[in-house]
């Protein structure tokens, strides 16, 4: 039995189909429609996705007729019996409960979003978060009649929202508490051609800005904010607002049923997705692992682990062999508007509170040779220690920025240093790259600073 028919839970699902066919597999999900692409929701906004339901893969139909996998939709789980080894379940639409008996279980239950301490929040219409394909049909209609929106959080689902509001036609205003967008992703340095991006397309960014409260009577019209250092107020219009503070897991029935949590409080796993309890798993954003680098517990919130850790659950619950590596990269990407962001690894405000303290390259270059027309710009930072090790790498640019973390992250889980980097064999044409690629050049100034450190 397999709680969640996310990302993680589904892809459990067919893993353990795929590993002993004979298995007999139930899905449970709260929501009424089975999986679907929690990434793609922000661009359903918009219409860059037309319709709300191409993010699902498969209906409910498929997953029993064709895939020979049981599913109850609207259903919550309200109590696990490990010691019966039985699951109640309360049908959302009637309320009806029943027992059913498990060999294996997995626990994919997913993430909900965070509500921030802001003055009104609770009780205004015309507050919403982005969690689900409901929550983003509700943005999309009142988007519908809308003329101001302000996005709290400017975290990954932050910015893409307040970009697809934007293409809507709405004037959008984004507040982040941190000092620059993106914060958990990339480095202030780094975040500034992101917020010139957004600021470029009509946005107004105020960063390092606290969301006071919420204004209005009985529906959204103002949100106060004030700014963290010099603690100036404004009020900023707002017919709707969207609030993107981060996640918090479903771990609940998880420890009321004796799972452990770990020190982040989401599931604790192993390399086999095993919790404390014999014959539990799991995976997804309700769980913790160890990072790459600097092997601290750290929470999984990326669909690329979760159907990873979801492909391991699958296959161990019916009798196979699977690990997950010793740590996760959390190679992460994202686009604002024209611009595309990506990184692996920790940040330097990351590694400096593990007390590392990295040694950084940077560069900007381009995607082509200078002589060649075309070629757009790609700024490219990495991480390093003091004997070589790449730590993270950042990358900002208009071209190409998605395969070039996608080596670094290569590098980086089969143990290159920046020495081998430095001198990697690229590939070359006018048309496409230039002879030396900003990749390899953005390690030359960490070994020089290592060489000059001995």
């Amino acid at each position: 039995m397999i709680i969640g028919s996310g990302a993680a839970g589904t892809t459990a699902a067919f893993w353990a189909k795929k590993t002993d066919r004979k298995c007999e597999v139930l899905l449970i999900n709260r929501e009424p429609y089975p999986e679907y692409s929690r990434c793609g929701l922000p661009y359903t906004i918009s219409k860059v996705i037309p319709e709300f339901l191409n993010l699902r893969e498969h209906d409910a139909g498929w997953f029993e007729s064709f895939a020979k996998i049981g599913i109850k939709l609207e259903t919550e789980v309200t109590d696990i019996n490990t010691k019966a080894k039985t699951v109640k379940l309360k049908d959302l639409k009637t309320g009806k409960e029943e027992t059913v008996n498990y060999d294996k279980l997995v626990i994919a239950t997913g993430s909900h979003p965070a509500a921030p301490p802001i003055e009104g929040v609770q009780n205004m219409k015309g507050i919403f978060y982005l969690r689900t394909l409901k929550d983003a049909m509700d943005i999309e209609a009142a988007a519908r009649k809308a003329k101001n929106a302000v996005v709290i959080g400017a975290g990954l689902i932050g910015v893409e929202t307040a970009e697809n509001l934007v293409e809507k036609g709405l004037k959008v205003a984004m507040v982040e508490f941190l000092p620059s967008v993106v914060p958990l992703m990339i480095d202030p340095d780094m975040a500034e051609l992101v917020q010139e991006e957004m600021i470029k397309h009509g946005m107004e960014v105020y960063t390092n800005t606290a969301a006071k409260a919420v204004l209005g009577k009985e529906r959204v019209q103002k949100v106060l904010i004030e700014n963290r250092e010099t603690k100036e107020t404004k009020e900023l219009p707002a017919d709707l607002v969207v609030i993107g503070a981060g996640v918090r897991p479903y771990t609940e029935v998880a420890q009321k049923s004796g799972v452990a949590l770990g020190t982040t409080k989401y599931i604790k796993v192993n390399e086999k997705c095993e919790t404390n309890v014999p014959d539990i798993y799991s995976a997804g954003d309700c769980t913790e692992y160890p990072d790459f680098v600097t092997g601290e517990p750290t929470p999984q919130g990326m669909g690329t682990i979760a159907v990873r850790m979801g492909k391991v659950c699958g296959i161990n619950a019916v009798g196979g062999e699977a690990r997950m590596p010793k740590g996760v990269l959390l190679t992460r990407i994202t686009k604002v508007f024209d611009i595309q962001i990506a990184a692996v690894g920790p940040t330097t405000s990351q590694l400096e509170r593990n007390k590392i303290k990295p040694i950084v390259g940077k560069i900007t270059g381009s995607s082509k040779p200078e002589y060649f027309p075309g070629g757009k710009l790609i700024r490219i930072k990495i991480l390093s220690d003091e004997n070589g090790k790449i730590l993270g790498a950042q990358i900002v640019g208009y071209e190409d920025v998605h395969q070039k973390i996608n080596v670094i992250a290569a590098a980086m889980q089969s143990g290159m240093s920046v020495y081998d980097l430095e001198w990697l064999e690229t590939c070359y044409a006018p048309a496409s790259c230039p002879t030396w690629d900003v990749l390899t050049l953005v390690a030359e100034p960490v070994t020089k600073k290592i060489a000059r450190k001995k």
